[in-house]
This record gives structure tokens, sequence and C-alpha cells, in this order.
């Protein structure tokens, strides 16, 4: 199966404010598919929110990957900004 992921920021708050935002958020991104290569087909980055496109391979990876990825990114970005938050993943099959 084929999955859309988006993520959003609170209120659609942007956190994106900065090409060295997009270029944490794709580092980030890289760093999910090395610790879990679930296929990525496609991406879009806006100022505040992400879409992604996946197709795991077997149970459990989609879960595994979006978790580390949304987890590890608002860890950073707070860690960047020193806040604190929370962001909603919605996922399902295309």
């Amino acid at each position: 199966m084929i999955y859309h992921v988006l993520n959003r920021a609170n209120a659609r708050r942007p956190f994106f404010d900065s090409a060295t935002d997009f270029a944490a958020f794709e580092q980030v991104l890289s760093e999910a598919q090395q610790e879990y290569p679930v296929p990525l087909l496609a991406f879009c980055v806006m100022p505040n929110h992400w879409h992604l496109v996946l197709a795991p391979r077997k149970d459990g990876e989609l879960s595994r990957f979006t978790g580390w990825l949304t987890l590890t990114h608002t860890q950073r970005w707070h860690a960047e900004r020193g806040s604190r938050g929370k962001r909603t993943l919605v996922s399902g099959p295309i």
C-alpha cells in the first residue's frame, strides 16, 4: 500500500521560518530513511506542515518511520528555539 502522511504544527503556526529550517527537516528526513528505510515516493514541505508519500514494505514500518521522524524533528525544533509543544500526525492509505 501507499500512504500519504501529513504533519501540521499546532494552530497551523509556521515551523519552517527560514531556509535553515527546511534544510534541517530534510536532514532529519534523510536520517529517518537511514534508520528505517521506507521507500519515500514524494514529499512536500510547506511553512506550517509537510506531506510524505510512503510505500512501507512490511507491518509496523510506517509507524516506526513516522514516529522517529516526527519525534526527532520536534525535539530538535524545540531545542533550537528553547520551546515546547506537540504536533499532530495524520496518515491513511491512498
